[in-house]
């Protein structure tokens, strides 16, 4: 395997835990289900990216900063629907 594609493979397998929860959800908590398999392709999307950026460290962070926006932009929808349903009951 190269070395350029450690970094980006590793953060693939980051997403599994997503995609995992997703499919715990899936049954009884939909919306939620949804947004975490968003959240495993925002990963994904990250780690292609990083396979892209190769070795070029201005790519590299541009990739991290969208990343990050993107995946705690879809850790706050989580937040949000989780405390509507403590406060509202499940849909």
């Amino acid at each position: 395997m190269p070395e350029g594609l450690l970094l980006p493979m590793i953060v693939a397998a980051s997403s599994l835990p997503a995609f995992l929860a997703a499919r715990a959800f899936a049954r009884d908590r939909r919306r939620l289900a949804t947004l975490m398999r968003l959240v495993g392709l925002a990963i994904l999307a990250g780690a292609a990216g990083l396979a892209w950026a190769g070795g070029d460290r201005t790519r590299m962070l541009a990739v991290a900063v969208v990343l990050a926006v993107a995946v705690n932009g879809l850790g706050l929808a989580v937040l949000v629907d989780a405390l509507r349903t403590r406060r509202n009951g499940p849909r």
